[in-house]
């Protein structure tokens, strides 16, 4: 049986304009779900309505088979991580994360093993007297990690926690919660808008969508095999181009690319294709290269603009079938704006939505 459940959830901030639509999800114990998607999809509703802030409409909420439904915030045992950190600035490293023990009657001695323990898993034992304003930002996160944790809460919930971290350390930090969790075996919500952190934390992903979910899977499969075109252009399939399926069997198509078949994977939540039926053609910057126009082969094209970053150069291409965006590596022939090309495709981790 799921250790959390959210059944049917159903949240409205406005008359019959619901944020979050008939939701479910079941999360097992020990796992560490992302919820993920853009700025008002619902996942920062869902997880306020777990931790009590946010009574539903309609629906339920089940932690280890008790209904958590009405119970007021304080009742819920359940640890926060906040994207403000939201720490008391008057008190010490060690009585911020003391302070949830404090409210549980926790006797002493063990109150501080356990408040000890929390800061050696951080690395934060030769900070335990200083004050929030004498930390870094990233110091300042373990400490709230290690508050929320100190309490050995039944579910953790995280919202967008590493956003307002410098890229470096976000990095950091995600491979920090993402040890701690494992290491205390803790249910785990986890919001977050960020594609590369919710892929390289997760056990599952969750991918929502105006208070739906669009895609739920391992993060590996939501990475390759988007079933949506919004989950395919959220998950970084930033080329797109519209074509007819000429032919169908088991789980390939083909379509014409620039007038030539191409052979390529397709998805679909909704049946399988047929011949004549329209697909939704995406792929990656990095899943098609470049040739000079003078090359056998490809789609014929011109450089609009082309940029460097470093490792890769990104160009943009215009084509008779629309505008792509590929990447080579700096290293490898360069072109000009204007240049001829030849959009050559690798269509192996190419993906066709069927809708």
């Amino acid at each position: 049986m799921p250790y959390l459940e959210i059944q049917d959830l159903t949240v409205s901030y406005e008359k019959n304009k619901p944020t979050l639509k008939r939701f479910s999800l079941n999360v097992e114990q020990g796992e560490l779900v992302s919820l993920l998607g853009p700025s008002g999809c619902g996942k920062t509703t869902t997880l306020r309505s777990v931790a009590g802030f946010i009574q539903p409409d309609s629906g339920q909420i089940v932690i280890n088979e008790r209904d958590y439904t009405r119970l007021p915030p304080n009742q819920r045992d359940i640890g926060l991580v906040f994207q403000s950190y939201a720490l008391f600035p008057h008190l010490t490293v060690f009585n911020n994360v003391a302070f949830g023990l404090r409210m549980r009657r926790i006797p002493k001695d063990e109150l501080h093993s356990r408040v000890a323990n929390a800061l050696k898993m951080v690395g934060l034992e030769a900070f335990a007297d200083r004050r929030p304003s004498q930390l870094s930002g990233g110091q300042q996160q373990r400490v709230a990690l290690a508050r929320a944790t100190v309490i050995e809460p039944q579910v953790l919930l995280l919202d967008e926690p590493l956003s307002n971290l410098d890229a470096g350390l976000r990095v950091e930090m995600r491979q920090e919660i993402r040890r701690a969790q494992q290491q205390l075996g803790i249910t785990t919500l986890y919001v977050t808008h960020d594609q590369v952190e919710a892929m390289s934390i997760s056990d599952r992903v969750v991918v929502m969508n105006q208070g739906e979910i669009e895609q739920i899977g391992r993060p590996e499969s939501i990475f390759a095999a988007p079933e949506t075109a919004f989950v395919a252009g959220f998950m970084g399939f930033d080329n797109h181009f519209s074509a007819t399926v000429e032919s169908a069997q088991d789980d390939k198509i083909t379509v014409k690319w620039g007038g030539a078949p191409i052979t390529l994977r397709w998805q679909s939540k909704f049946g399988s294709p047929t011949a004549g039926a329209r697909a939704e053609i995406f792929f990656r910057a990095d899943n098609a290269s470049l040739s000079a126009g003078s090359e056998a082969g490809g789609l014929a094209g011109s450089v609009i603009l082309h940029t460097f970053h470093g490792n890769e150069v990104q160009y943009l291409v215009e084509t008779a079938v629309g505008e792509f965006s590929i990447t080579q590596d700096s290293d490898s022939e360069r072109f000009e704006n204007g240049a001829a090309v030849k959009v050559q495709a690798r269509t192996q981790k190419w993906i066709a939505i069927i809708e």
